[in-house]
């Protein structure tokens, strides 16, 4: 839909209809975001409410964290000064996405996360959730925090509650979600055993097992079972799309291909991600990114490539050292990864008052040389 029909308030609201099924697309974020400008013009709340929701429903799904986390403290105000008028339900179910990345950014302080849950818990008692959904995403902020004894306690809670609520996750993403506790535990056969309904097709949604893949894929090369390591990469590869930003999961990919020794592949992840990556500021996945990256080039190094040719169409430093031909030299480059890797964990622990970023990067880092030298 083109955006030059918002020259009514029909016009408008033919838009906002249309945005309420429509897939999750950059032109679509576009056009979004302009019917909340001319909602905005024609002082229509309601119809701003509903374009804001679906802005904030693209930015969500194409990974725009920092728009999410910017455009959602408009919804609880509206909310709470109009009682009753607008989808407060809707509201409440898109908290959970503040909820998955607010806990990225270091910026954002432990006090003001506290005061985030407590708010989070206060609205979905009010609303008669009960603690099984309160207690996933308390698991789900504090793995991200790095607080393992918090995180294993919020999961055996989560476990022990047997109710259901309207706002509760499907069970594909609840199970997918699991995972990163088996992650952040290295528990890998664990988390394959919690993720074999997925990886059999039994449940699925619109996410799972889109971000399932590559969870799995760790597992499988944490027990060294390599051939399903492949299986499960081919189908990340599959199900993801490089023209979205997804750091995480590519950074598993990247590793993969690293350890594997397949550079090409690897190159081909890191070339199109990077440039997506470049512009955002959440820590967690510059962190998981970056590690990844300083890795890869490292094994480059190691392996007689002395520079490596990448279109990243970035002028800034350190990415205008590229000679002619778009050539790095692979040591410095590996090297600015690896700083900022390591930059990025002090930011996060700093915050999180423990070690885990720091612990893990250093971790991953001999892993792979080990595996490198099999």
């Amino acid at each position: 839909m083109d955006a030059t029909q918002l020259e009514t308030i029909e016009d408008l609201q033919k838009v906002v209809n249309y945005l309420m099924g429509a897939n999750d697309t950059l032109a679509n974020k576009q056009l979004a975001f302009k019917a909340i400008q001319k909602a905005q013009f024609f002082k229509d709340l309601d119809l701003e409410f509903e374009a804001r929701y679906e802005y904030m429903s693209q930015c969500t799904f194409l990974n725009f964290d920092e728009e999410l986390i910017a455009q959602f403290p408009w919804f609880l105000n509206v909310c709470d000064q109009h009682p009753g008028r607008f989808r407060y339900r809707s509201v409440l179910w898109s908290f959970k996405w503040v909820l998955d990345v607010i806990p990225e950014y270091h910026k954002v302080s432990l006090q003001q996360i506290d005061s985030l849950l407590q708010d989070f818990e206060a609205r979905f008692k009010a609303f008669g959730a009960a603690d099984k959904i309160i207690q996933h995403y308390y698991m789900k902020v504090y793995v991200k925090l790095g607080d393992e004894e918090k995180a294993r306690q919020a999961y055996e809670k989560y476990k022990q509650a047997t109710s259901n609520h309207v706002l509760l996750d499907c069970k594909a993403c609840q199970s997918d979600s699991l995972l990163n506790i088996f992650l952040m535990t290295k528990e890998s056969q664990a988390l394959l055993n919690t993720a074999k309904p997925i990886l059999d097709g039994k449940i699925t949604c619109a996410e799972v097992p889109l971000l399932t893949y590559p969870k799995a894929l760790m597992a499988a090369m944490r027990l060294e079972k390599w051939d399903l390591a492949e299986v499960y990469a081919s189908k990340a590869l599959r199900y993801l799309n490089n023209t979205v930003a997804f750091p995480v999961e590519y950074s598993q990919l990247l590793l993969f291909y690293t350890i594997k020794g397949d550079f090409v592949s690897a190159r081909a992840i890191l070339e199109p991600q990077f440039p997506l990556l470049f512009g955002r500021t959440s820590d967690y996945l510059h962190f998981h990114f970056y590690l990844s990256a300083a890795l890869f080039l490292k094994a480059m190094e190691k392996s007689g490539n002395a520079a490596i040719k990448l279109h990243f169409n970035l002028k800034q430093l350190p990415f205008d050292i590229a000679d002619k031909d778009g050539e790095y030299p692979t040591p410095d480059l590996g090297q600015w990864f690896s700083e900022q890797a390591a930059h990025r964990a002090g930011l996060l622990d700093g915050r999180n008052g423990n070690d885990f970023y720091m612990n893990y990067l250093e971790e991953m880092q001999e892993w792979t040389d080990q595996q490198l030298d099999k």
